[in-house]
């Protein structure tokens, strides 16, 4: 897999996983691997093979289709700057900063 599409899916794995509040750790537990290895995938750092994206996409409660989505699209540059900059984060500070953004998104909405 190309890199690109490696850094990628790493992102959408990292978001996917945050989404539904687990760590690093907690997904390595479901799928029966070290967090260091859910860290690599994360940054793009390895490549998994397609057991091992099954087992991903099993343990966030979705089929692979659903794990690939729009990983083959263009990223856009603002997006994959903030995901770059959030990426550094801990989960807190993550959470916090996301209800910031609705926040300032939900204010902009009413005006």
């Amino acid at each position: 897999m190309p890199h690109d599409l490696l850094h990628k899916l790493g992102l959408r794995v990292r978001a996917l996983r945050t989404l539904q509040g687990l760590t690093q750790e907690a997904l390595a537990e479901r799928v029966g691997f070290r967090a260091a290895y859910v860290s690599q995938i994360e940054n793009g750092a390895k490549g998994a093979t397609l057991e091992t994206l099954a087992g991903i996409a099993a343990a966030l409660g979705m089929t692979l289709s659903e794990l690939f989505l729009d990983v083959d699209q263009p990223l856009p540059e603002e997006l994959d700057r903030l995901s770059t900059a959030l990426a550094g984060q801990s989960l807190e500070r993550q959470r916090t900063l996301l209800r910031i953004l609705e926040e300032a998104l939900r204010l902009g909405a009413q005006r």
